[in-house]
């Protein structure tokens, strides 16, 4: 990404083109950490299962997701029109 931010996305049937980025501007930073930390979707228990022992739960999920973007790179795609 960082040698070539220019990205094709599938998703679903459909292949999209974008461009990737960092995030750095600071109140980008917290609304995608409160975007992907603080929402749980049922198909999070099963990634949760998946990295974590004993029975999946919110908290667990939503600490899970705070880890990784805490220790991660979060990334935006800007998808063309």
């Amino acid at each position: 990404m960082r040698g070539n931010p220019n990205i094709r996305l599938r998703l679903r049937r459909r292949t999209c083109a974008g461009v990737a980025r960092e995030i750095s501007d600071p109140t980008e930073l917290q609304q995608a950490r409160e975007a992907i930390c603080e929402t749980v979707h049922l198909i999070d228990y099963g990634e949760c299962r998946l990295h974590l022992r004993g029975r999946p739960s919110r908290t667990k999920i939503k600490d899970l997701h705070r880890y990784w973007f805490d220790t991660g790179i979060p990334l935006v795609i800007e998808l063309a029109e």
